[in-house]
């Protein structure tokens, strides 16, 4: 009797133990409970850059669209729809970071998702670390992770947008003297730094370079200085609106170089605002379908996209390639969900940074995602370049790949 007696009396702290141990085993996963799961997103939803904020956008209509079909079904086998939480930094990384530190520790987010441009990511790099929080897919073309073990990026690196600039000039312009209009940031270093080594031991030569930031007014003085250099080549690696403003002025100045825009500012609502014709001839790079309709195409994941985007009352339009690759962004982060076994950060980083060819509904035929944990961190390294017809971009040439290739 007093044996049981015993038992008992040590069933109770052994039952309270084993609560804490659950509690605690919990704790240490925030924004995941057995039916929801906490994703936060940061972007300029308003201000001079707020076009950027499709990116957000794309990702709402995907993470609606997913939890209207009832939710994303996990890797532990339970179905969570994702709680989102996004909020406004303008581009301007100090709110980016004050923004990340809001959702991680009074939202309590699971990870974040999108992050948007090459500073702002920089900006919040330290905290992630320190905080353990996983930032997905970044929208931004960064060579470097600032925080390699918490981070993963989306888009093609600026040195492999660089590089497909560089092998078509090599191969159709191969005399080009060359002018850069390029971002004032590690984003146009890093551009510039790509294309320098790709152009290395050729003709073509680089004569003149402005800098520009997201916040310039105008940047009319740099593009007359690029005109006034004799370029016969010019290469726009600038935000939306400052890299519409000298699409314009090559063509109604009279200049009409051999124009590449960057991915950054070759938007279709960025041509119409500075004018259609305007911008025939110009070429880009992209690695999404495109999309030149609202109606449906026949394309599974386009019409998906579509019924998502007017689901989801967005406020871009249809053709708009940022929201569109927020919708990818969204699908990418629900195909991680789905294949995490296990619901706990570390995990969330180790099947995102050992991605295997996953496909995507908006990336092109021939596209996939694919990373190798410690030596490929750049899950999409292939893109087909576009040139403007006047009404719609037509592909020129094939995918041009670069699989493991992407170099600083």
């Amino acid at each position: 009797m007093k044996f049981i007696s015993a038992l008992k009396g040590c069933a109770m702290p052994l039952a309270v133990a084993a609560l804490l141990a659950v509690s605690n085993a919990n704790a240490a996963e925030p924004g995941v409970t057995d039916d929801t799961i906490k994703i936060g997103v940061t972007g300029p939803l308003t201000g001079p850059v707020a076009v950027v904020g499709g990116v957000a956008e794309g990702i709402r209509a995907r993470v609606e669209q997913a939890n209207a079909e009832g939710g994303v079904k996990m890797g532990d086998g339970k179905t969570r729809k994702i709680d989102l939480i996004i909020e406004d930094d303008g581009l301007d990384p100090q709110r980016t970071l004050a923004n990340v530190r809001k959702m991680a520790e009074k939202d309590q987010v699971f990870a974040l998702v999108g992050t948007a441009a090459t500073p702002n990511n920089l900006a919040i790099g330290r905290y992630i670390t320190q905080k353990k929080v996983p930032n997905l897919f970044m929208y931004s073309g960064v060579v470097s992770l600032n925080a390699p073990k918490w981070e993963v990026g989306f888009v093609p690196s600026f040195s492999t947008e660089a590089d497909s600039f560089a092998e078509y000039l090599k191969a159709n312009k191969p005399n080009a003297k060359v002018a850069f209009l390029y971002l004032n940031t590690e984003t146009g270093q890093t551009f510039m730094k790509a294309f320098d080594s790709a152009i290395d031991g050729t003709n073509i030569k680089v004569i003149e370079r402005q800098p520009v930031t997201s916040q310039d007014p105008t940047v009319e003085t740099q593009l007359n200085t690029l005109k006034a250099s004799g370029a016969d080549t010019l290469v726009i690696i600038a935000a939306p609106r400052q890299g519409g403003e000298a699409i314009r002025f090559q063509s109604e100045s009279g200049w009409k170089p051999l124009t590449l825009v960057t991915n950054l500012s070759s938007a279709y609502p960025v041509l119409q605002s500075v004018g259609l014709d305007n911008a025939k001839g110009i070429i880009t790079s992209d690695f999404l379908k495109p999309i030149t309709s609202d109606q449906k195409s026949g394309d599974e994941g386009v019409d998906h996209y579509l019924d998502a985007i007017k689901a989801a009352k967005v406020n871009f339009v249809f053709a708009n390639t940022i929201g569109q690759t927020g919708y990818a962004i969204g699908d990418a982060l629900i195909q991680s969900l789905e294949k995490l076994k296990d619901p706990t950060r570390e995990e969330l980083m180790k099947v995102v940074h050992n991605m295997n060819g996953w496909k995507n509904p908006l990336l092109q035929e021939g596209i996939t995602m694919t990373t190798k944990e410690g030596s490929d961190i750049y899950p999409i390294e292939a893109l087909q370049l576009y040139q403007f017809d006047g009404q719609k971009y037509v592909a020129l040439g094939g995918v041009m790949g670069f699989e493991g290739k992407t170099y600083e």
